[in-house]
């Protein structure tokens, strides 16, 4: 997979291609994906998406959208799905003021050699969002590249989109969350030095720092965790650790079975499903008889998922 960030730089050949933020390239993504190589393959044309960083919506209207993943994340995922290019252009006011009818020419035709066109439903891009299906096709047949429109992904009725993922990760609802993703919610990061208390009582944590906008709600999770590429299976707390007084929102992972010193290293954790709510306990030894609990039922749930 090639990257192009630079929006004068060039596709030579001629392309099937969707637009659109992905963020978390989650099944309604995914869809539009292989509909776009399918294309691609049957008439011969190279595949690309086009997406945008940061979100137009933080530009424009200073929302300040929780990505599900950073930006090189979103990459990583667009790569797995085989297509050919990713042209990933910085979201700016300047970019936003430029009609839909001259991205579509200069950008699209001009920049991408663009044949052939796959978007979601209430598609719309460009200044005021007049880049709609309906311009998409008048100008194409101007400019020689056709427009599809397709439907929604839906899993149990529900439209698979981002921001009801995000819903869902914010409520602790991992397992729904990674079911319209299609893999588990992951996050990423540093592992650092943390005050020890873990080992304290038995159950050293590795604590993240992380880039991560994201977090699923406060709780006991069962986890996976990837160090170095090896799959361990792990408990993970996301909280404040009420029992001893902490106010800092902290991610905290317990992996079976390890006790190495990997501090620096970049680790990632998969959250599985939700164990139960953060609780304040007497102290550490009430403390200790859950955890020992809680490790019991995430052995449990990790032995059939």
């Amino acid at each position: 997979m090639k990257v192009i960030f630079d929006p004068e730089q060039p596709i030579e050949n001629p392309t099937s291609a969707t637009i659109g933020n992905f963020d978390g390239v989650h099944l309604g993504h995914k869809k539009i994906i292989s509909s776009v190589k399918k294309e691609a393959l049957e008439k011969g044309l190279s595949s690309c998406v086009i997406t945008f960083h940061p979100h137009p919506q933080k530009v424009l209207q200073n929302i300040d959208i929780p990505l599900l993943v950073p930006i090189r994340e979103r990459l990583k995922l667009l790569e797995k799905q085989g297509v050919d290019y990713v042209a990933c252009y910085t979201f700016t006011r300047e970019l936003s003021q430029i009609s839909a009818k001259d991205f579509i020419t200069n950008t699209l035709v001009g920049k991408l050699n663009l044949k052939h066109l796959i978007v979601g439903p209430d598609f719309a891009f460009g200044r005021k969002r007049e880049g709609n299906a309906e311009l998409l096709r008048a100008v194409g047949e101007k400019l020689g590249f056709e427009t599809r429109v397709l439907g929604p992904a839906l899993i149990d009725g529900e439209v698979v989109s981002s921001s009801a993922i995000r819903n869902f990760v914010r409520e602790g609802d991992v397992t729904r969350a990674s079911k319209f993703l299609g893999y588990d919610f992951y996050i990423e990061g540093l592992v650092i030095e943390g005050e020890r208390r873990g080992r304290q009582i038995g159950f050293p944590t590795l604590n993240l720092d992380t880039d991560w906008d994201i977090f699923p709600g406060v709780g006991v999770y069962a986890t996976r965790a990837y160090i170095d590429e090896e799959k361990k299976e792990s408990i993970t707390n996301v909280g404040y650790r009420p029992t001893f007084g902490n106010d800092e929102l902290l991610i905290e992972t317990h992996v079976f079975d390890f006790d190495r010193d990997i501090y620096g290293k970049r680790v990632r954790i998969d959250f599985v499903e939700r164990v139960r709510d953060e609780q304040k306990f007497d102290g550490p030894d009430a403390l200790v008889d859950q955890i020992k609990k809680d490790v019991l039922k995430v052995k449990d749930i990790l032995a059939v998922s």
